[in-house]
């Protein structure tokens, strides 16, 4: 058996850089050669045991081992045989396409769809849109889970945290950088050019404020939140515009009107519930007597307690019921409550 320590130069050659070496480098190896043997392959395991570490995971984490990132749970190189996997990418690309049709379906319906009350399709209009959103939303998100779940590598990777401050050296050379940066500008000796930058870039500020305008009680030139579309004078009509006429209500009735100006049946404000009683059941000011007509009285059907509409009457007792928050008002006693 030769002797393998030494090289034909009289160099001598490692077990490693010969486990290395491709077939036909240096000497041939014969059939009693034992340059392959347990010993200089288990050496050459102990000294690359972090590349090893990255090749068993098989996942291109190389580099991130290398660097100290722990890979606590590997996972397996391919989750799916090469059907299962096309199958579910399809399923995944599939879910990326309903998304798309749930965008395009989506803007179509807002801009093609009408939504003024009283069309033949807006009681459409907003379940339409909810379902486009849900089929973009859940397509997104469903594709998402199914890929992570099907198609990728599921392990657990641990780096510790490091240092988040750099060199001094760094810090230094990069203050240098900008200060040197900022001579270069030429505003430290060229006062003209540093004035004029800074009264420009300050008169940006101004832009906003016009739009301060539109906020708070600029809003709008009347205040709208304060008062309905109910004028002195106005005529009451249904919802479909047909006027209500003295006397048409009966005794103990009720209907929902509206002011007849323009959009008065549109605004949320502006409802109201007329009552007819017999006149002696009012009891009101003295200076409210003419609010009433032949025992007619109107009153709004938002609730003072949250808005809500209040339209259930008791002909008996006369009260008005929320069947929100069950407040209640007495439609004789000018909706006492």
């Amino acid at each position: 058996m030769s002797d393998v320590s030494n090289g034909p130069s009289g160099d001598q050659e490692s077990v490693r850089d010969r486990l290395k070496a491709p077939a036909g480098h240096g000497e041939q190896s014969g059939p009693g050669d034992s340059r392959g043997s347990d010993l200089s392959t288990s050496d050459f395991q102990q000294t690359d045991s972090r590349t090893d570490a990255a090749e068993a995971v098989g996942h291109g984490h190389g580099q991130l081992v290398e660097h100290g990132t722990t890979v606590l749970h590997p996972g397996k190189r391919v989750p799916l045989d090469d059907a299962a996997a096309r199958a579910a990418e399809r399923k995944v690309a599939g879910l990326f396409l309903l998304a798309v049709v749930g965008v395009v379906g989506f803007v179509v319906c807002f801009i093609a769809v009408p939504f003024d009350f009283g069309t033949d399709y807006s009681p459409a209009y907003t379940p339409l849109l909810g379902l486009f959103m849900t089929m973009a939303l859940v397509g997104v998100g469903a594709g998402a889970v199914l890929w992570a779940k099907t198609l990728m590598v599921d392990e657990e990777m641990v780096q510790e945290r490091h240092p988040f401050a750099s060199e001094p050296e760094t810090r230094g050379e990069a203050a240098a950088i900008l200060a040197a940066g900022f001579q270069d500008t030429g505003l430290p000796r060229r006062s003209l050019l540093r004035n004029s930058l800074l009264l420009g870039a300050g008169s940006l500020a101004i832009l906003p404020v016009p739009l301060l305008f539109g906020l708070g009680r600029y809003q709008h030139k009347e205040d709208a939140l304060r008062t309905t579309s109910w004028k002195k004078g106005v005529r009451l009509v249904r919802s479909d515009g047909s006027p209500v006429k003295l006397g048409e209500v009966a005794v103990g009735g009720v209907e929902t009107v509206f002011p007849d100006v323009p959009g008065g049946n549109k605004a949320a404000d502006s409802a109201s519930l007329l009552i007819r009683m017999r006149p002696d059941e009012l009891v009101v000011r003295e200076s409210r007597k003419d609010w009433s007509v032949d025992g007619h009285i109107v009153y709004s059907v938002v609730c003072t307690h949250l808005g809500c509409p209040v339209k259930l009457y008791e002909q008996q007792t006369h009260h008005l019921f929320c069947p929100c928050h069950q407040s209640t008002f007495d439609a004789s006693r000018e909706a006492k409550v």
